[in-house]
C-alpha cells in the first residue's frame, strides 16, 4: 500500500470545495453548474458500446459520471469473441489480436471492432481523474495494436495507472455498498418513526442488537451521528423536490397551523395542496418550522421564507386554509388578511372539519341537559377507566376515553356505552359491592343511580342519533382528496338529515328509548306526567314529560345543532362557493349555470383577465353540450372525478378554460386535518425521551416520516448522488478492509 501511495498526488486540503469542485481541481476544467436541471442527462440506454465510440469520462457532467461508470461496470467490457479479428503486418509477419487474452484479462480487457485495437474499461472510467500522475494513454484513447508485444498487456495489468484505477474502483465501490446499508438503514427508521440510537451503545447494553458493526472497519464513519444526519438531510431534500416538481398546475394552496412540541417551542406546520401529474388533488406536508411567536406577520414571513426555499412563489398562492384563531382569520390583522392583501386570488376557507368541531361543542355546553349528560359520560369513563385490568384480544367492545378535539371518538363511545350497557351496569355493581377503595365504591352506587334512569338513556339515544349524522360529515371532511363542491353537499345533506328528525323522527325515537328501557328494566315515564324540574315539588309544574322530552330536550337540541351548523358554516353561501357548485357533475350537471361560473372566473383575475371572460362563456356553452351528450360523464359524483375524465377523454385539451375552473376549485382547501396528522406524527417522533432534538433535524424527519410514499419513490442512488455533493469527505479517503 505504501508503494501505491507513491503515485497520489498531494492536495491541499479544502473543507469548503464540494465534490464537483474537487473534479474540477484534478482536471483544470472551468466551473460547472451542478444542479440537475442545468444539463442535458445522458440516457444510459444509449451509451455507446464499441471503445471507439466513447467520449472520455470528462465530457460527461460531474453529476453523472457515477451513474454511467455503474452502468459500464454493469454490462462489462466489450469483448467480441466471435469478431474476425483484422490481421496487420508488423515486422514482416501478420499479427492479430488473441481472442484467448479476454480469458486472461477478462475484468478489463475490452476491444474496438471499429478500430480493431484494444482498450482497458478500468483506466477509461477511472483514469482520467488521475491522469497527471504517470502512464501511458494507449489503452484509453489511441488503442493498443501492437500484437507482437504480448508483454505489453502484461506490463499495463500491473502498472501503476491501472492498478490505481482499479483501486480507485474497489474504493468507490466499497463505499458505495457501506452508504447504501446506512441508507437503507436510516429508510427504515424513518419509515417507523424510530429513533437513531438510544441512551446506551455500549457493547455491554443489552438491546444493543448491532452486531453486524463487528465485521464493519473501524475507521468507517457511516455510523456516525454526522453522517446519518447528512443522510437524512439529503432524503428530506429529494422528497421536497419530488414534491414540488409535482405541481404541474404551478397554483397551490396553502394549509397552515401552529402548535407546542413537548419542549414547549411553538412549531407551524406548512402543507401544500395541488393538482398533481396524475391529475388528482393532492396535500403534501412541506416541512415544520419554530416560530419565535404566533403573530400573523411572523407566520406570514415563515411561509414565504418556506416557499423561497422550494422555490414556489407566495404569488401563486390560490386557497388559504386555516382554524378561526384570530392571529390566522383576524379580518383586519389576520393571516388570511396580510396574504389577501398581496395576492387577491389567495381565497380564505374556515376549516370545514373545525367548524363542524365548534357546532358540537357549542350544543354540549349550552343545553343544560347535554352538559350534565356529558359530564356524566366522563365521570363513567374515568372510573372505568380506574378499574379496568387490560384490554386484550379476547375484549370485543372497548369504551375509548373521547378526546375534547376530536368529537368523532365522543361517537364512538356513546355507540359502544349504548352496546354494552347491561355490562356497564353489572361491573359497577360489582364495583359498588366488592371494591376495597371506598371512593370507588362511592363514584360507582353515585353512577349507578343515574346511569339507570330514563333520562341517561333519552339522552344516549339522542346524541349517538345527531352526533350519527355529523359524524359521516367529519369523516368526510378529513379526507385529503375532498373537495370543496362535495363538502358543500355533505353539509347541506346533514342540515336534510337533522330536519328530517326534526319532523318526523320524534315517534320512531320514542318507540327506539321506550324498547331499550324495557329491555334493561328500566322504569319508563309516563310522557302525560307533569314534569319538575329538580327535586323539589311544591311549585305546580306548568308543562308535562312529553313537552320537556320532545319540546325542552328532543326539539331543542336539533334546533341548536341545526342553527349552529347555518352559523358556522355560512361560507356556503358566499359567491365563490355558489359558483362552484355549478361545476357539480351529479345528474348530469342539474346546477350548471354559465353566469355562475364567470363570476368564478372574476375571483381569479390573474388566470381570467377581462378580455378573456368572452371567450370563457363561449367555451363553457360548447362545454356543457357536449359533455352532456358524452355517455362517459353521465354517472360522476364529483368535480374530482369530472377533472379526471376531461383528462382520460382528452377534453382537458378542447376546453383548457374550462379544465383552469376545475382546477382552480380542486385546489381550494376543505379541511386542514392533514396540517392535524402532521402535529400527531410531531408527538410521536419528538416525545420526552427525545425531547432535544433541533428544529431541523425534526423538520428533515417529519418531511421523510410522513411523505413515506414520495421517499420510498426515491432510489438510493439519488440520494447517494446528492450526498457525495455535500461534502469532500463523503467521496474522498481510501477505506481500508
Amino acid at each position: 500500500m505504501n508503494i501505491m501511495l507513491r503515485f497520489y498526488k498531494k492536495k491541499k486540503k479544502d473543507n469548503t470545495s464540494s465534490l464537483s469542485n474537487d473534479n474540477e481541481e484534478t482536471h483544470g476544467n472551468s466551473k460547472e453548474e451542478t444542479h440537475p436541471s442545468k444539463y442535458m442527462r445522458v440516457d444510459l440506454n444509449t451509451l455507446p458500446a464499441d471503445p471507439r465510440e466513447r467520449p472520455s469520462m470528462e465530457v460527461y457532467h460531474v453529476n453523472q459520471r457515477d451513474e454511467i461508470r455503474r452502468a459500464y461496470l454493469q454490462k462489462g467490457p466489450c469483448q467480441p469473441r466471435d469478431h474476425s479479428f483484422q490481421q496487420r503486418d508488423i515486422g514482416g509477419r501478420l499479427r492479430r489480436f488473441n481472442p484467448s487474452w479476454f480469458n486472461d484479462y477478462k475484468y478489463w480487457l475490452e476491444y474496438s471492432t471499429k478500430l480493431e485495437a484494444a482498450f482497458c474499461l478500468c483506466c477509461y472510467l477511472f483514469k482520467p481523474e488521475i491522469k497527471n500522475q504517470g502512464g501511458s494513454d494507449h489503452f484509453v484513447k489511441n488503442g493498443f495494436n501492437t500484437w507482437n508485444k504480448r508483454l505489453s498487456l502484461e506490463h499495463h495489468n500491473n502498472g501503476a495507472p491501472h492498478n490505481m484505477a482499479i483501486l480507485n474502483d474497489l474504493v468507490r465501490t466499497n463505499q458505495r455498498i457501506r452508504l447504501n446499508a446506512s441508507i437503507d438503514c436510516v429508510r427504515f427508521l424513518l419509515r417507523q418513526g424510530l429513533p437513531f440510537r438510544g441512551h446506551d451503545e455500549s457493547e455491554d447494553s443489552i438491546n444493543r442488537g448491532s452486531v453486524v458493526l463487528k465485521n464493519a472497519p473501524k475507521n468507517s464513519q457511516m455510523t456516525s451521528s454526522s453522517i446519518q444526519k447528512d443522510i437524512v438531510h439529503v432524503a428530506a431534500k429529494e422528497t421536497t423536490k419530488v414534491i414540488v416538481k409535482d405541481i404541474i398546475s404551478e397554483f397551490f394552496a396553502i394549509l397552515v397551523d401552529e402548535s407546542r412540541d413537548v419542549s414547549c417551542k411553538e412549531q407551524m406546520t406548512l402543507v401544500l395542496r395541488f393538482v398533481n401529474s396524475q391529475w388528482v388533488v393532492v396535500e403534501r406536508f412541506i416541512g415544520i418550522k419554530h416560530v419565535s411567536d404566533t403573530s400573523a406577520l411572523s407566520l406570514k414571513t415563515t411561509i414565504y421564507s418556506f416557499l423561497t426555499e422550494c422555490g414556489l412563489s407566495p404569488y401563486k398562492i390560490r386557497g388559504q386554509g386555516y382554524d378561526g384563531a384570530s392571529n390566522m382569520s383576524g379580518a383586519f390583522n389576520g393571516l388570511k388578511t396580510l396574504i389577501l392583501n398581496e395576492v387577491k386570488s389567495a381565497h380564505f376557507i374556515h376549516c370545514f372539519a373545525h367548524q363542524l368541531q365548534l357546532t358540537l361543542v357549542f350544543v354540549a355546553k349550552n343545553h343544560p341537559d347535554i352538559n350534565d349528560f356529558f359530564d356524566l359520560i366522563s365521570r363513567l369513563l374515568n372510573m372505568i377507566g380506574d378499574i379496568q385490568s387490560g384490554t386484550g384480544l379476547n375484549q370485543e367492545v372497548g369504551i375509548k376515553r373521547p378526546c375534547d378535539t376530536r368529537w368523532g371518538s365522543h361517537f364512538g363511545s356513546l355507540l359502544n356505552i349504548k352496546r354494552v350497557y347491561y355490562s356497564i351496569c353489572e361491573v359497577l355493581e360489582d364495583v359498588k359491592v366488592n371494591s376495597n377503595c371506598q371512593d370507588h365504591r362511592a363514584e360507582a352506587r353515585c353512577l349507578l343511580k343515574f346511569l339507570q334512569t330514563f333520562d341517561f338513556i333519552f339522552c344516549l339515544h339522542l346524541m349517538v342519533d345527531i352526533l350519527g349524522v355529523t359524524n359521516d360529515l367529519n369523516a368526510t371532511l378529513q379526507k385529503k382528496d375532498q373537495d370543496i363542491v362535495n363538502a358543500m353537499h355533505q353539509v347541506r345533506s346533514s342540515k336534510d338529515r337533522l330536519n328530517h328528525m326534526w319532523e318526523e323522527g320524534w315517534e320512531s325515537f320514542l318507540k327506539d328509548v321506550t324498547l331499550f328501557c324495557e329491555k334493561c328494566d328500566i322504569e319508563i315515564l309516563n310522557m302525560e306526567d307533569p314534569y319538575y324540574s329538580g327535586t323539589s315539588r311544591r311549585k305546580v309544574s306548568q308543562i308535562n314529560y312529553l313537552h320537556h322530552y320532545k319540546v325542552d330536550v328532543f326539539i331543542a337540541v336539533i334546533d341548536m345543532q341545526s342553527q349552529e351548523l347555518n352559523n358556522r358554516f355560512n361560507e356556503i353561501n358566499t359567491s365563490l362557493l355558489v359558483s362552484m357548485a355549478s361545476l357539480c357533475p351529479s345528474n348530469s350537471f342539474p346546477a350548471f349555470n354559465v353566469e355562475e361560473l364567470l363570476k368564478m372566473a372574476t375571483f381569479y383575475s390573474n388566470e381570467f383577465p377581462e378580455h378573456d371572460l368572452g371567450a370563457l362563456r363561449a367555451s363553457l356553452q360548447n362545454y356543457i353540450v357536449d359533455v352532456r351528450g358524452d355517455e362517459r360523464f353521465k354517472n360522476l359524483k364529483g368535480i374530482g372525478n369530472l377533472a379526471k375524465m376531461m383528462v382520460e377523454t382528452n377534453k382537458h385539451t378542447i376546453y383548457p378554460m374550462v379544465y383552469l375552473l376545475l382546477k382552480l376549485a380542486l385546489t381550494l382547501p376543505v379541511a386542514t386535518s392533514t396540517v392535524e396528522r402532521a402535529f400527531s406524527g410531531m408527538k410521536l417522533i419528538k416525545n420526552n425521551l427525545r425531547n432535544k432534538m433541533s428544529d431541523q433535524f425534526i423538520n428533515e424527519f417529519l418531511v421523510s416520516y410522513i411523505e413515506k410514499d414520495v421517499l420510498d419513490s426515491i432510489s438510493n442512488d439519488i440520494i447517494i448522488d446528492f450526498f457525495r455533493k455535500m461534502s469532500t469527505r463523503h467521496t474522498t479517503g481510501v477505506i481500508t478492509s
